[in-house]
């Protein structure tokens, strides 16, 4: 059929953005190595739902980056699966999801934020709440996926920025992994957006 992956590899390849300059290592007086993408695009000539497909159906494993004029993301996949994305600005951040969820107080999130202001070394906002036993492991996890989930969403809404694929890169190995199949999340996010917009309406 004359699917994604026909308008993907047939389509002629837009020239990516340059890749930000590379600091000096000062041990050894040369810049660290950066791996090359194996394929890169623009996400206004290939849709994003498109660039999520391609990983599906061609059960590809690395990281995707995915940047817009006003945000970037990082998703990691597994033979087509999703592992793990975040993004550098969240909407939500896991303080103010646990606060909607109603699993934390408002207290208890200005202290936990407080806390992670003036830690030294900076110790991760999660790691905060469950210290002060705030909130249960397990609650602490689906509150991250459900960060994950909602930084894929907002993805499906870019149309415009680039693509950049690097193969065989994995998550950090305390990040938390969401094995997701990525039609599954498609669909979803298809009803998350729309929900948005009616939400947003009135």
């Amino acid at each position: 059929m004359k699917s994604i992956l026909h308008t993907f590899f047939q389509s002629p390849a837009p020239r990516p953005e340059p890749l930000p300059a590379l600091e000096k290592d000062e041990h050894r007086g040369q810049p660290p190595v950066t791996p090359l993408p194996a394929f890169a695009g623009d996400i206004a000539s290939i849709a994003i739902e498109n660039i999520f497909q391609l990983f599906d159906l061609a059960g590809l494993s690395g990281k995707l980056e995915v940047c817009s004029p006003a945000n970037c993301g990082d998703f990691y996949f597994r033979k087509g699966v999703l592992l793990h994305g975040l993004l550098q600005i969240n909407h939500r951040k896991v303080g103010q999801i646990l606060l909607d969820s109603q699993v934390i107080t408002e207290t208890q999130l200005q202290e936990c934020l407080m806390l992670h202001e003036q830690g030294n070394p900076p110790r991760r906002f999660g790691q905060i709440l469950l210290e002060q036993g705030y909130v249960k492991p397990d609650s602490l996890d689906t509150t991250l996926l459900r960060q994950v989930k909602e930084a894929f969403f907002e993805t499906l809404s870019w149309n415009e920025g680039v693509f950049r694929f690097y193969p065989d890169l994995t998550p950090e190995p305390d990040a938390v992994k969401l094995y997701a199949r990525v039609d599954h999340l498609l669909l979803e996010g298809m009803v998350h957006i729309d929900q948005t917009a009616a939400d947003q309406e009135e």
